[in-house]
């Protein structure tokens, strides 16, 4: 495995953290909201044997600036995979990451050789309950940052953390990190096209990951989301939650590297 490379991507109005290591087809990992790349730290040493892998801190969390401006995640990732002469990767993102992962397979689909969608979101999904970001922004407008986290970990979302204590001692260290900014401030991120309208249109190779002890909304969103794409295929993690991917880091290693190899498999030119 090669050692990893870290560095700052310059992208005009802040600065992007990353590191790749590993060599081989590429594969891209984006973190989850209130998380950062050490999201991924059980991921990379097993994928890092067969592929280059790509994380990096998406704006405002870990060691990315906080926006000043206008701001388009899918263009941020654009400049990365220029500056870094990645073509055709493997995208895989967990819930916001899966958002970006989506949002970017709409408008750049042949950049991508396929991706993976794990405890993914929806804009434009109908909510039978509050969507679970939108209480946390809440509660942690009214009651600060510090309070804000507490409540965040306690969230349903959450629940199935406190059956896994590793993924909960890594989920707790990095939540400590994170500044709150996406809580405290203005989103300027740029609004994406409703997505949800064009899901059939999305031929991009599909792997759906969901956690049957996630919250229903998500598990909602996975379902609907295996249906209208034209090319996905749908797994279920029996005994975990929204963040399967800590939680049965072994098992969740394996499907990402099936996966990946079904493109080879395929064609798909990673």
């Amino acid at each position: 495995m090669a050692p990893a490379l870290a560095g700052l991507l310059d992208v005009g109005d802040g600065v992007l953290r990353y590191e790749v290591t590993g060599r081989g087809p590429a594969i891209v990992l984006i973190h989850a909201f209130s998380f950062d790349m050490r999201q991924w730290d059980l991921q990379v040493p097993d994928l890092a044997k067969s592929h280059r892998v790509l994380r990096y801190d998406l704006r405002g969390f870990g060691q990315s600036s906080a926006p000043k401006n206008a701001y388009d995640h899918c263009n941020d990732l654009s400049q990365l995979l220029d500056h870094l002469k990645i073509e055709r990767p493997l995208l895989a993102g967990v819930s916001l990451g899966s958002n970006v992962a989506l949002n970017f397979a709409a408008r750049f689909p042949d950049r991508i050789s396929g991706m993976v969608l794990s405890s993914p979101g929806l804009a434009g999904h109908v909510w039978k309950e509050r969507r679970p970001p939108e209480e946390a922004k809440e509660f942690a407008r009214k009651h600060g940052v510090e309070e804000g986290k507490k409540n965040w970990l306690a969230a349903p979302i959450f629940s199935s953390l406190f059956d896994f204590p590793d993924a909960l001692a890594r989920t707790n260290n990095i939540l400590e990190d994170y500044s709150g900014w996406h809580w405290m401030h203005t989103d300027m991120q740029v609004a994406a096209k409703p997505v949800i309208a064009i899901l059939e249109d999305i031929q991009v190779p599909t792997l759906i990951l969901s956690g049957k002890r996630d919250v229903t909304g998500y598990r909602e969103i996975a379902s609907i989301l295996s249906q209208r794409l034209a090319n996905a295929d749908l797994y279920t993690f029996e005994n975990a939650g929204h963040m399967h991917s800590m939680e049965m880091p072994e098992a969740f290693n394996i499907r990402i590297i099936e996966f990946a190899s079904s493109l080879k498999t395929k064609g798909q030119n990673m």
